[in-house]
Protein backbone atom coordinates (compact mmCIF):
# COMPACT_ATOMS: atom_id res chain seq x y z
CA UNK A 1 0.00 0.00 0.00
CA UNK A 2 3.22 2.29 0.86
CA UNK A 3 4.65 1.86 -2.46
CA UNK A 4 1.17 2.16 -4.82
CA UNK A 5 0.77 5.38 -2.98
CA UNK A 6 4.48 6.17 -3.93
CA UNK A 7 3.82 5.50 -7.38
CA UNK A 8 0.72 8.18 -7.47
CA UNK A 9 2.74 10.53 -6.12
CA UNK A 10 5.58 9.97 -8.97
CA UNK A 11 3.26 9.54 -11.32
CA UNK A 12 1.16 12.95 -10.61
CA UNK A 13 4.55 14.74 -10.20
CA UNK A 14 5.49 13.59 -13.54
CA UNK A 15 2.48 14.87 -15.00
CA UNK A 16 2.71 18.18 -13.57
CA UNK A 17 6.41 18.14 -15.07
CA UNK A 18 4.96 17.73 -18.43
CA UNK A 19 1.90 19.96 -18.10
CA UNK A 20 4.78 22.50 -17.15
CA UNK A 21 6.69 21.41 -20.08
CA UNK A 22 4.00 21.77 -22.34
CA UNK A 23 2.83 25.07 -21.17
CA UNK A 24 6.02 26.55 -21.34
CA UNK A 25 5.99 25.43 -24.88
CA UNK A 26 3.09 27.02 -25.55
CA UNK A 27 3.91 30.25 -23.93
CA UNK A 28 6.97 30.18 -25.82
CA UNK A 29 5.73 29.39 -29.27
CA UNK A 30 2.69 32.16 -27.96
CA UNK A 31 4.98 34.72 -27.63
CA UNK A 32 6.89 33.72 -30.12
CA UNK A 33 3.97 34.22 -32.73
CA UNK A 34 3.14 37.32 -30.88
CA UNK A 35 6.51 38.84 -31.59
CA UNK A 36 6.56 37.57 -35.24
CA UNK A 37 3.26 38.96 -36.14
CA UNK A 38 4.56 42.14 -34.15
CA UNK A 39 7.87 42.40 -36.54
CA UNK A 40 5.34 41.99 -39.41
CA UNK A 41 3.30 44.82 -38.48
CA UNK A 42 6.36 46.73 -38.29
CA UNK A 43 7.38 45.82 -41.55
CA UNK A 44 3.83 46.17 -43.02
CA UNK A 45 3.53 49.87 -41.33
CA UNK A 46 7.06 50.41 -42.97
CA UNK A 47 5.95 49.84 -46.13
CA UNK A 48 3.17 51.64 -45.63
CA UNK A 49 5.17 54.81 -44.46
CA UNK A 50 7.19 54.40 -47.32
CA UNK A 51 4.48 54.65 -50.01
CA UNK A 52 2.88 57.34 -48.16
CA UNK A 53 6.33 59.40 -48.69
CA UNK A 54 6.63 58.22 -52.20
CA UNK A 55 2.94 59.29 -52.90
CA UNK A 56 3.25 62.96 -51.52
CA UNK A 57 7.02 63.20 -53.75
CA UNK A 58 4.53 62.44 -56.41
CA UNK A 59 1.76 64.98 -54.95
CA UNK A 60 4.67 67.64 -55.38
CA UNK A 61 5.29 67.23 -58.64
CA UNK A 62 9.07 65.63 -57.60
CA UNK A 63 8.78 62.59 -59.92
CA UNK A 64 12.11 61.45 -59.99
CA UNK A 65 12.33 61.57 -56.50
CA UNK A 66 9.12 59.09 -56.18
CA UNK A 67 10.43 57.00 -58.48
CA UNK A 68 13.35 56.10 -57.47
CA UNK A 69 11.21 55.16 -53.97
CA UNK A 70 9.07 53.31 -56.18
CA UNK A 71 11.51 51.39 -57.90
CA UNK A 72 13.00 50.42 -54.32
CA UNK A 73 9.46 49.42 -53.10
CA UNK A 74 9.07 47.58 -56.22
CA UNK A 75 11.88 44.79 -55.43
CA UNK A 76 10.34 44.34 -51.80
CA UNK A 77 6.61 44.00 -52.85
CA UNK A 78 5.49 40.48 -54.22
CA UNK A 79 2.33 40.34 -56.35
CA UNK A 80 2.13 37.18 -54.66
CA UNK A 81 1.94 38.48 -51.16
CA UNK A 82 0.93 41.90 -51.46
CA UNK A 83 -0.86 42.50 -54.77
CA UNK A 84 -2.46 45.50 -53.87
CA UNK A 85 0.16 47.54 -52.61
CA UNK A 86 2.41 46.09 -55.37
CA UNK A 87 -0.43 47.22 -58.09
CA UNK A 88 -0.61 50.39 -56.39
CA UNK A 89 3.16 51.11 -56.79
CA UNK A 90 2.69 50.37 -60.52
CA UNK A 91 0.09 52.30 -61.12
CA UNK A 92 1.86 55.10 -59.46
CA UNK A 93 4.99 54.60 -61.63
CA UNK A 94 2.86 55.17 -64.46
CA UNK A 95 1.43 58.00 -63.18
CA UNK A 96 5.44 59.80 -62.36
CA UNK A 97 6.47 58.65 -66.22
CA UNK A 98 3.14 60.06 -67.46
CA UNK A 99 3.81 63.22 -65.96
CA UNK A 100 7.66 63.34 -67.35
CA UNK A 101 6.84 62.50 -70.59
CA UNK A 102 4.53 65.50 -70.75
CA UNK A 103 7.81 67.48 -70.25
CA UNK A 104 10.47 65.83 -72.47
CA UNK A 105 11.55 62.07 -73.65
CA UNK A 106 7.63 61.78 -74.45
CA UNK A 107 8.22 58.41 -76.47
CA UNK A 108 10.52 56.78 -73.65
CA UNK A 109 8.39 57.80 -70.97
CA UNK A 110 4.87 57.01 -72.20
CA UNK A 111 6.28 53.95 -73.59
CA UNK A 112 7.47 53.17 -69.50
CA UNK A 113 3.91 54.71 -68.32
CA UNK A 114 2.24 51.94 -70.46
CA UNK A 115 4.37 49.15 -69.30
CA UNK A 116 4.11 50.37 -65.68
CA UNK A 117 -0.13 50.79 -66.23
CA UNK A 118 -0.31 47.10 -68.13
CA UNK A 119 2.03 45.46 -64.84
CA UNK A 120 -0.59 47.17 -62.27
CA UNK A 121 -3.86 45.69 -64.39
CA UNK A 122 -2.06 42.00 -63.85
CA UNK A 123 -3.69 42.21 -60.75
CA UNK A 124 -6.29 45.30 -61.03
CA UNK A 125 -8.58 43.10 -62.57
CA UNK A 126 -12.54 44.31 -63.49
CA UNK A 127 -13.60 41.04 -61.05
CA UNK A 128 -11.07 41.94 -57.98
CA UNK A 129 -11.29 45.37 -58.12
CA UNK A 130 -13.18 47.38 -60.42
CA UNK A 131 -12.71 50.69 -59.48
CA UNK A 132 -8.48 50.53 -59.66
CA UNK A 133 -9.19 48.57 -62.80
CA UNK A 134 -11.36 51.82 -63.96
CA UNK A 135 -8.97 54.18 -62.78
CA UNK A 136 -6.02 52.43 -64.57
CA UNK A 137 -7.66 52.09 -67.64
CA UNK A 138 -8.50 55.71 -68.34
CA UNK A 139 -5.04 56.62 -67.41
CA UNK A 140 -3.45 53.96 -69.69
CA UNK A 141 -5.69 55.30 -72.43
CA UNK A 142 -4.22 58.65 -71.82
CA UNK A 143 -0.82 57.53 -72.40
CA UNK A 144 -1.28 56.10 -74.95
CA UNK A 145 -3.05 58.98 -76.76
CA UNK A 146 -0.01 61.13 -76.22
CA UNK A 147 2.30 57.98 -77.09
CA UNK A 148 0.40 58.34 -80.64
CA UNK A 149 2.06 62.42 -81.12
CA UNK A 150 5.29 60.53 -81.58
CA UNK A 151 4.70 56.96 -82.95
CA UNK A 152 2.07 54.74 -84.18
CA UNK A 153 -0.41 56.93 -84.13
CA UNK A 154 -3.19 55.19 -85.78
CA UNK A 155 -2.43 52.11 -83.81
CA UNK A 156 -1.84 53.86 -80.29
CA UNK A 157 -4.85 55.74 -80.68
CA UNK A 158 -7.31 52.31 -81.18
CA UNK A 159 -5.39 51.01 -78.12
CA UNK A 160 -6.41 54.59 -76.43
CA UNK A 161 -10.02 53.95 -77.30
CA UNK A 162 -9.83 50.60 -76.01
CA UNK A 163 -8.82 51.32 -72.88
CA UNK A 164 -11.50 54.09 -72.43
CA UNK A 165 -14.50 51.94 -73.06
CA UNK A 166 -12.78 49.31 -70.93
CA UNK A 167 -13.05 51.96 -67.97
CA UNK A 168 -16.08 53.09 -69.19
CA UNK A 169 -17.97 49.22 -68.16
CA UNK A 170 -17.43 50.08 -64.60
CA UNK A 171 -17.43 54.24 -64.83
CA UNK A 172 -21.24 54.44 -65.82
CA UNK A 173 -23.04 57.40 -65.58
CA UNK A 174 -26.05 55.65 -63.03
CA UNK A 175 -22.65 54.77 -60.14
CA UNK A 176 -19.93 56.87 -60.85
CA UNK A 177 -21.26 59.93 -62.90
CA UNK A 178 -17.75 62.15 -62.72
CA UNK A 179 -15.73 59.36 -63.49
CA UNK A 180 -17.93 58.53 -66.26
CA UNK A 181 -17.69 61.97 -67.81
CA UNK A 182 -13.79 62.13 -67.42
CA UNK A 183 -13.32 59.39 -69.36
CA UNK A 184 -15.92 60.82 -71.95
CA UNK A 185 -13.63 63.60 -73.01
CA UNK A 186 -10.85 61.45 -72.92
CA UNK A 187 -12.40 59.34 -75.15
CA UNK A 188 -13.85 62.59 -76.91
CA UNK A 189 -10.10 63.45 -77.11
CA UNK A 190 -8.86 60.38 -79.01
CA UNK A 191 -11.51 59.89 -81.27
CA UNK A 192 -10.87 63.28 -82.30
CA UNK A 193 -7.18 62.89 -82.78
CA UNK A 194 -8.36 59.73 -84.64
CA UNK A 195 -10.16 61.58 -86.99
CA UNK A 196 -6.96 62.95 -88.32
CA UNK A 197 -5.25 59.81 -89.51
CA UNK A 198 -8.26 57.95 -90.78
CA UNK A 199 -12.73 58.26 -91.51
CA UNK A 200 -12.33 62.20 -90.46
CA UNK A 201 -16.54 62.53 -90.31
CA UNK A 202 -17.23 59.02 -88.52
CA UNK A 203 -14.73 59.90 -85.80
CA UNK A 204 -15.52 63.64 -85.30
CA UNK A 205 -19.43 62.56 -84.97
CA UNK A 206 -17.91 60.04 -82.41
CA UNK A 207 -15.94 62.73 -80.22
CA UNK A 208 -18.91 64.75 -80.53
CA UNK A 209 -21.33 62.29 -78.93
CA UNK A 210 -18.37 61.42 -76.38
CA UNK A 211 -18.32 65.26 -75.21
CA UNK A 212 -21.81 65.94 -75.35
CA UNK A 213 -22.20 62.61 -72.36
CA UNK A 214 -19.43 64.27 -70.48
CA UNK A 215 -21.71 67.54 -70.74
CA UNK A 216 -24.74 65.84 -69.08
CA UNK A 217 -22.47 65.78 -65.75
CA UNK A 218 -20.27 68.34 -66.27
CA UNK A 219 -22.95 71.15 -65.64
CA UNK A 220 -22.06 75.32 -65.85
CA UNK A 221 -23.32 75.00 -62.02
CA UNK A 222 -21.48 72.06 -60.51
CA UNK A 223 -18.80 71.77 -62.14
CA UNK A 224 -17.82 75.12 -64.34
CA UNK A 225 -14.04 74.37 -64.90
CA UNK A 226 -14.97 70.92 -66.28
CA UNK A 227 -17.84 72.26 -67.87
CA UNK A 228 -15.68 75.14 -69.91
CA UNK A 229 -12.86 72.35 -70.96
CA UNK A 230 -14.94 70.26 -72.42
CA UNK A 231 -16.89 72.97 -73.98
CA UNK A 232 -13.37 73.78 -75.45
CA UNK A 233 -12.95 70.46 -76.34
CA UNK A 234 -16.00 70.01 -78.35
CA UNK A 235 -16.07 73.72 -80.23
CA UNK A 236 -12.25 72.19 -81.69
CA UNK A 237 -14.61 69.32 -83.00
CA UNK A 238 -17.35 71.02 -84.61
CA UNK A 239 -15.09 72.93 -85.91
CA UNK A 240 -12.80 70.20 -88.01
CA UNK A 241 -16.05 68.87 -89.11
CA UNK A 242 -16.96 72.06 -90.61
CA UNK A 243 -14.03 71.49 -92.63
CA UNK A 244 -16.03 68.03 -94.11
CA UNK A 245 -19.59 68.80 -93.44
CA UNK A 246 -21.87 71.66 -93.59
CA UNK A 247 -19.80 74.05 -92.83
CA UNK A 248 -21.85 77.08 -91.80
CA UNK A 249 -23.57 74.97 -89.30
CA UNK A 250 -20.74 73.09 -87.36
CA UNK A 251 -18.99 76.71 -87.41
CA UNK A 252 -21.55 78.27 -85.61
CA UNK A 253 -21.74 75.35 -83.05
CA UNK A 254 -18.00 75.90 -82.68
CA UNK A 255 -18.74 79.76 -82.54
CA UNK A 256 -21.07 79.34 -79.50
CA UNK A 257 -19.20 76.25 -77.78
CA UNK A 258 -16.35 78.88 -77.68
CA UNK A 259 -18.23 81.50 -76.29
CA UNK A 260 -19.92 79.28 -73.52
CA UNK A 261 -16.46 78.18 -72.16
CA UNK A 262 -15.84 81.99 -72.21
CA UNK A 263 -18.45 82.74 -69.81
CA UNK A 264 -16.11 80.93 -67.64
CA UNK A 265 -12.52 81.07 -68.79
CA UNK A 266 -12.57 85.15 -67.58
CA UNK A 267 -9.33 86.92 -68.32
CA UNK A 268 -9.39 88.13 -64.38
CA UNK A 269 -9.59 84.14 -62.91
CA UNK A 270 -8.36 81.94 -66.12
CA UNK A 271 -5.85 84.05 -68.11
CA UNK A 272 -4.02 81.34 -70.33
CA UNK A 273 -7.13 79.41 -70.55
CA UNK A 274 -9.37 82.63 -72.24
CA UNK A 275 -6.21 82.99 -74.46
CA UNK A 276 -5.90 79.97 -75.73
CA UNK A 277 -10.13 79.65 -76.25
CA UNK A 278 -10.20 83.40 -77.82
CA UNK A 279 -7.82 82.03 -80.38
CA UNK A 280 -9.67 79.08 -80.85
CA UNK A 281 -12.55 81.27 -81.40
CA UNK A 282 -10.47 83.70 -83.76
CA UNK A 283 -9.91 80.73 -86.11
CA UNK A 284 -13.32 80.08 -86.18
CA UNK A 285 -14.81 83.07 -86.66
CA UNK A 286 -11.67 82.94 -89.82
CA UNK A 287 -13.06 80.05 -90.87
CA UNK A 288 -16.61 81.27 -91.01
CA UNK A 289 -15.77 84.20 -93.10
CA UNK A 290 -15.21 82.26 -95.71
CA UNK A 291 -19.18 81.17 -96.03
CA UNK A 292 -20.65 84.42 -95.18
CA UNK A 293 -20.56 87.61 -94.06
CA UNK A 294 -16.51 88.13 -94.54
CA UNK A 295 -15.58 91.86 -93.03
CA UNK A 296 -17.68 91.20 -89.86
CA UNK A 297 -16.37 87.51 -88.85
CA UNK A 298 -12.48 88.75 -90.13
CA UNK A 299 -13.18 91.63 -88.08
CA UNK A 300 -14.37 89.57 -84.94
CA UNK A 301 -11.34 87.35 -85.74
CA UNK A 302 -8.68 90.04 -85.02
CA UNK A 303 -10.55 91.47 -82.01
CA UNK A 304 -10.27 87.51 -80.51
CA UNK A 305 -6.88 87.78 -81.64
CA UNK A 306 -6.14 90.99 -79.96
CA UNK A 307 -7.76 89.55 -77.04
CA UNK A 308 -5.48 86.59 -76.47
CA UNK A 309 -2.08 89.15 -77.00
CA UNK A 310 -3.54 90.82 -73.64
CA UNK A 311 -2.30 87.52 -71.99
CA UNK A 312 0.16 86.43 -74.33
CA UNK A 313 2.87 88.82 -74.53
CA UNK A 314 6.29 88.29 -75.84
CA UNK A 315 7.82 88.81 -72.52
CA UNK A 316 6.18 86.06 -70.82
CA UNK A 317 4.44 83.87 -73.53
CA UNK A 318 6.92 84.02 -76.57
CA UNK A 319 5.40 80.97 -78.91
CA UNK A 320 2.00 81.89 -78.21
CA UNK A 321 2.78 85.42 -78.86
CA UNK A 322 4.09 84.33 -82.39
CA UNK A 323 1.68 81.90 -82.73
CA UNK A 324 -1.06 84.41 -82.45
CA UNK A 325 1.08 87.49 -84.35
CA UNK A 326 1.39 85.26 -87.51
CA UNK A 327 -2.50 84.43 -87.31
CA UNK A 328 -3.25 88.14 -87.10
CA UNK A 329 -0.81 88.07 -90.29
CA UNK A 330 -3.48 86.14 -92.65
CA UNK A 331 -6.47 87.95 -90.91
CA UNK A 332 -5.30 90.97 -91.92
CA UNK A 333 -4.11 89.87 -95.60
CA UNK A 334 -7.42 88.06 -95.71
CA UNK A 335 -9.28 91.52 -94.99
CA UNK A 336 -7.30 93.50 -97.39
CA UNK A 337 -9.70 91.69 -99.89
CA UNK A 338 -12.39 93.20 -98.84
CA UNK A 339 -10.99 96.73 -97.48
CA UNK A 340 -8.40 99.60 -96.89
CA UNK A 341 -6.39 97.06 -98.76
CA UNK A 342 -2.86 98.57 -98.37
CA UNK A 343 -3.81 99.28 -94.75
CA UNK A 344 -4.28 95.43 -93.89
CA UNK A 345 -1.65 94.56 -95.72
CA UNK A 346 0.79 96.83 -94.12
CA UNK A 347 -0.09 95.09 -90.84
CA UNK A 348 -0.39 91.47 -91.91
CA UNK A 349 3.18 92.33 -92.94
CA UNK A 350 3.61 93.78 -89.53
CA UNK A 351 2.67 90.98 -87.76
CA UNK A 352 4.30 88.55 -90.08
CA UNK A 353 7.55 90.13 -89.10
CA UNK A 354 7.06 90.15 -85.06
CA UNK A 355 6.24 86.13 -85.49
CA UNK A 356 9.60 85.77 -87.18
CA UNK A 357 11.19 87.44 -84.20
CA UNK A 358 10.52 84.10 -82.99
CA UNK A 359 10.15 81.62 -85.15
CA UNK A 360 13.72 81.75 -85.97
CA UNK A 361 14.44 79.09 -88.88
CA UNK A 362 17.79 78.16 -86.25
CA UNK A 363 15.11 77.17 -83.65
CA UNK A 364 11.67 76.90 -84.75
CA UNK A 365 12.37 75.78 -88.76
CA UNK A 366 8.73 74.66 -89.82
CA UNK A 367 6.98 77.77 -87.86
CA UNK A 368 9.75 79.84 -89.63
CA UNK A 369 8.48 78.35 -93.19
CA UNK A 370 4.41 78.74 -92.56
CA UNK A 371 5.52 82.17 -91.60
CA UNK A 372 7.48 82.84 -94.67
CA UNK A 373 5.28 81.50 -96.86
CA UNK A 374 2.38 83.72 -95.09
CA UNK A 375 4.75 87.28 -95.77
CA UNK A 376 5.69 85.85 -98.89
CA UNK A 377 1.81 86.12 -100.11
CA UNK A 378 1.00 90.03 -97.90
CA UNK A 379 3.91 91.23 -100.12
CA UNK A 380 2.45 89.56 -103.29
CA UNK A 381 -0.29 91.03 -102.48
CA UNK A 382 0.78 94.49 -101.37
CA UNK A 383 2.65 94.47 -104.74
CA UNK A 384 -0.58 94.95 -107.04
CA UNK A 385 -1.27 98.38 -105.46
CA UNK A 386 1.97 100.17 -104.98
CA UNK A 387 6.15 99.33 -105.91
CA UNK A 388 5.72 96.15 -107.35
CA UNK A 389 8.84 95.20 -108.13
CA UNK A 390 9.89 96.11 -104.90
CA UNK A 391 7.55 94.04 -103.12
CA UNK A 392 7.28 91.19 -105.84
CA UNK A 393 11.32 90.73 -104.90
CA UNK A 394 10.45 90.78 -100.92
CA UNK A 395 7.66 88.16 -101.57
CA UNK A 396 10.24 86.21 -104.11
CA UNK A 397 12.86 86.24 -101.07
CA UNK A 398 10.45 84.89 -98.22
CA UNK A 399 9.41 81.98 -100.70
CA UNK A 400 12.93 80.97 -100.97
CA UNK A 401 13.27 81.31 -97.48
CA UNK A 402 10.17 78.63 -96.77
CA UNK A 403 11.51 76.46 -99.48
CA UNK A 404 14.80 75.73 -97.12
CA UNK A 405 12.51 74.40 -95.06
CA UNK A 406 9.95 73.02 -96.95
CA UNK A 407 12.04 70.55 -99.15
CA UNK A 408 10.15 67.78 -101.44
CA UNK A 409 11.71 65.13 -99.51
CA UNK A 410 10.20 66.01 -95.91
CA UNK A 411 7.01 68.17 -96.66
CA UNK A 412 5.75 67.58 -100.22
CA UNK A 413 2.66 68.85 -100.27
CA UNK A 414 4.12 72.42 -98.29
CA UNK A 415 6.52 72.42 -101.01
CA UNK A 416 4.58 72.48 -103.55
CA UNK A 417 2.34 75.24 -102.42
CA UNK A 418 5.15 77.37 -102.03
CA UNK A 419 6.62 77.01 -105.42
CA UNK A 420 3.21 77.61 -106.79
CA UNK A 421 3.34 80.71 -104.57
CA UNK A 422 6.47 81.17 -106.03
CA UNK A 423 5.26 81.03 -109.83
CA UNK A 424 2.82 83.71 -109.80
CA UNK A 425 5.03 85.98 -108.12
CA UNK A 426 7.42 85.11 -111.05
CA UNK A 427 4.98 85.05 -113.43
CA UNK A 428 3.79 88.70 -111.98
CA UNK A 429 7.26 90.27 -112.17
CA UNK A 430 7.58 89.63 -115.56
CA UNK A 431 5.46 91.87 -116.02
CA UNK A 432 7.90 94.52 -114.80
CA UNK A 433 11.04 93.02 -115.51
CA UNK A 434 13.31 90.65 -117.40
CA UNK A 435 10.02 89.10 -118.97
CA UNK A 436 11.81 85.50 -120.42
CA UNK A 437 13.77 85.04 -117.56
CA UNK A 438 10.94 85.26 -114.87
CA UNK A 439 8.36 83.36 -117.20
CA UNK A 440 10.78 80.73 -117.43
CA UNK A 441 11.45 80.24 -113.59
CA UNK A 442 7.52 80.84 -113.27
CA UNK A 443 7.12 77.91 -115.31
CA UNK A 444 10.00 75.80 -113.47
CA UNK A 445 8.42 76.51 -110.32
CA UNK A 446 4.74 75.63 -111.41
CA UNK A 447 6.27 71.89 -112.58
CA UNK A 448 7.90 71.55 -109.69
CA UNK A 449 4.48 71.96 -108.02
CA UNK A 450 3.27 69.42 -110.28
CA UNK A 451 5.64 67.02 -109.52
CA UNK A 452 3.17 66.92 -106.10
CA UNK A 453 0.13 67.54 -107.54
CA UNK A 454 -0.95 64.87 -109.48
CA UNK A 455 -4.07 64.77 -111.77
CA UNK A 456 -5.38 61.65 -109.85
CA UNK A 457 -4.21 62.35 -105.82
CA UNK A 458 -5.20 66.30 -106.03
CA UNK A 459 -6.93 66.89 -109.14
CA UNK A 460 -8.41 70.75 -107.96
CA UNK A 461 -4.78 71.83 -107.60
CA UNK A 462 -3.44 70.32 -110.27
CA UNK A 463 -5.82 71.85 -112.27
CA UNK A 464 -5.44 75.54 -110.89
CA UNK A 465 -1.46 75.24 -111.33
CA UNK A 466 -1.88 73.59 -115.20
CA UNK A 467 -3.79 76.33 -115.92
CA UNK A 468 -1.35 79.00 -114.29
CA UNK A 469 1.49 76.56 -116.28
CA UNK A 470 -0.50 77.29 -119.51
CA UNK A 471 -0.74 81.01 -119.17
CA UNK A 472 2.99 81.63 -118.12
CA UNK A 473 3.78 79.21 -121.72
CA UNK A 474 1.15 81.47 -123.49
CA UNK A 475 3.20 84.54 -122.20
CA UNK A 476 6.42 83.31 -122.97
CA UNK A 477 5.31 82.65 -126.61
CA UNK A 478 3.86 86.35 -126.76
Amino acid sequence: MGKSRLKTKVKEKSLEIIIGIAVSILVAFILYFIFERGEKVKEVDIIENRIKSADGLLDDKMYEEALEKYDALEIEISPQNSPERFAHVAHKKGVCYYRLGLKSDKEKYMTKAIRSCLGALKIRTAEKYPLDYAKTQNNLGNTYNKLAEVRDMETNLNLAITAHEEALKIRTVEKYPLDYAQTQNNLGGTYHNLADVRDKETNLDLAITAYEEALKIYTVEKYPLNYAGTQSNLGGAYRDLGHVRDRETNLNFAIDTYKKALKIYTMENYPLDYALTQNNLGAAYGDIATVRDKETNLNFEIEAYKEALKIYTVENYTLEYAMIQNNLGVAYRILGDVRDKEINLKLAIAACKEALKIYTVEKYPLNYAMTQNNLGAAYGDIAAVRDKEIYLNFAITAYKEALKIRTVEKYPLDYAMTQNNLGVAYNDLAEVRDKKSNLNRAIDAYNEALKIYTPDEYPIYNETISANLTIAKQKLEE
